[in-house]
């Protein structure tokens, strides 16, 4: 896991905290479903898309930037694979999270429907 975190860089911190952050009210609101949270949810959930496909630009960009300066052509290939593989470290994480605060927003939006139908 500390592997996979290093691999993406610096990102890995902003899409840490959106998704902590997302996570925390996603809980609370499961356990203690209200409307009025899920306008802050579904704000969190995009600000975790988009930090988590910049965190795969900025680990494309810097694989890019990096496989220019070498002149072997093997070399080169495979630095470059390997360095789009650990650039998906950010998503791959962003979107786990997202799909976690998906199924806890599901859960509390349930338990707010059913509080409506009783």
């Amino acid at each position: 896991m500390r592997e996979f975190f290093t691999d993406g860089g610096w990102p890995m911190f902003v899409i840490l905290l959106f998704g902590c952050i997302a996570l925390a009210t996603a809980a609370f609101y499961a356990a203690r479903p209200d409307a009025r949270h899920e306008g802050f949810l579904k704000w969190m959930a995009r600000a975790l898309v988009w930090s988590s496909i910049a965190g795969v630009s900025a680990g494309l960009g810097t694989t890019f930037h990096a496989t220019c300066k070498i002149v072997d052509d093997s070399e080169r290939a495979r630095t470059t694979l390997e360095g789009c593989g650990e650039s998906m470290s950010p998503l791959l994480m962003g979107f786990a999270i997202l799909a976690t605060v998906a199924f806890l927003t599901a859960v509390g939006r349930r338990r707010l429907d059913g509080k409506g139908a009783g």
